[in-house]
């Protein structure tokens, strides 16, 4: 998140968060379970999960190293979350609680930041929706690796395919096709 005040919040939880390990596959967000802490990632990375009415599992985001784990808006109106947040390898998160966290808010001199975090957040929320109805599965997987560059690198394929709401299948027409159109890019 590029925002004026991040980095005084990104050392606010280095200044005040305690350390907490998570090893593989577990969970920093249990869907149906209060949300009281928001997470500051050093290490490592985690993946968003959201269900099906029949409990099919749905990737809906990642977010890595120097990057907030939390389901934001759940955590700031202080009810349950629908969605698990889930380590995708050994990661090291700095864990400050509500509390702690909207205190920054309050003393940190920077005016209108939670607004700010906020409207940041609607803002990413609202386009990557738009995505997903507006643009062609090439398009999302292409404005996927813009964002995240090295995506490829941290998750499968499959991962990739669930995100972006198509098969594996697909994704492997789309990444042969792109890589036809460009040889030198990695795809």
């Amino acid at each position: 998140m590029e925002l004026d005040g991040i980095a005084e919040l990104g050392q606010f939880f280095i200044e005040k968060g305690t350390s907490r390990e998570y090893v593989k596959n577990e969970l920093f967000i249990h869907r149906g379970q209060n949300l009281n802490y928001i997470g500051f990632i050093l290490k490592g990375g985690f993946r968003y999960l959201g269900y099906s009415s029949e409990g099919k599992e749905q990737i809906l985001g990642y977010s890595f190293e120097n990057d907030f784990v939390v389901d934001y808006a759940t955590f700031q109106i202080q009810k349950p979350p629908a969605i698990d947040a889930q380590s995708i390898k050994d990661s090291t998160v700095l864990v400050l609680t509500y509390d702690e966290f909207n205190a920054f808010y309050e003393n940190c001199g920077i005016h209108n930041l939670r607004s700010k975090v906020a409207e940041t957040l609607l803002y990413d929320v609202s386009t990557r929706l738009l995505s997903m109805y507006c643009d062609s599965p090439e398009e999302r997987y292409t404005k996927l690796i813009a964002r995240y560059p090295d995506i490829l690198t941290r998750v499968s394929l499959k991962e990739i395919a669930s995100l972006i709401k198509i098969t594996p299948e697909t994704l492997s027409r789309i990444r042969k096709k792109l890589r036809s159109l460009d040889l030198n890019q990695e795809f």
